[in-house]
């Protein structure tokens, strides 16, 4: 299976067990992308590999065991911890129709998004941070510098996400240093 492009859905986080089972951080909403028999790529220091899901049990908030196909011992399981979990974009999109209405979409869509303030191009969004109090969008302003704007409905407009825009609105103060 290639992945031409991906979208990441979790952090393997360590080792449960002998049995080579992962403890995971669950980065996606969407559970079913974990469901058994589903190919994913596994990316980190040690390499990149692609797996199939043969079990997946959630635990308390975003944590999860999973178990991998041909990650049968403790050593393999803890040589994956650090890694990043993904999952082809197109396996993504088909689950649009089924999570979200017209008016939504997925979280990735924002990264290469262009922001604007008050119709001035300020740079392109490279990241989505999902931090305690809510998610935070990392902008890489016009001079290479990047900027943390908290992704609330005040200060970032998505209307025109499905144009690659999206329209900041920041309190006073936001990008003073």
């Amino acid at each position: 299976m290639i992945f031409d492009d991906v979208v990441r859905i979790g952090v393997i986080t360590g080792a449960h067990g002998l049995d080579g089972r992962v403890k995971v951080f669950i980065i996606s909403d969407i559970r079913d992308r974990f469901s058994k028999g589903t190919k994913i790529l596994v990316s980190g220091e040690r390499g990149t590999g692609v797996f199939e899901i043969v079990q997946f049990v959630e635990q308390k908030g975003r944590n999860a065991l999973l178990r991998l196909d041909s990650v049968t011992d403790r050593d393999k399981a803890l040589s994956l911890k650090g890694s990043s979990l993904f999952i082809d974009k197109t396996v993504a999109e088909k689950t649009r129709k089924d999570y979200l209405d017209d008016d939504s979409f997925y979280y990735y869509e924002l990264i290469g998004c262009k922001a604007y303030i008050n119709d001035a191009l300020f740079g392109d969004v490279t990241e989505v941070i999902e931090a305690g109090a809510g998610n935070i969008i990392i902008i890489r302003d016009l001079s290479g510098k990047d900027i943390m704007v908290p992704f609330v409905e005040s200060m970032v407009d998505t209307a025109r996400i499905k144009k690659g825009r999206l329209d900041i609105n920041p309190v006073e103060g936001l990008f003073d240093s």
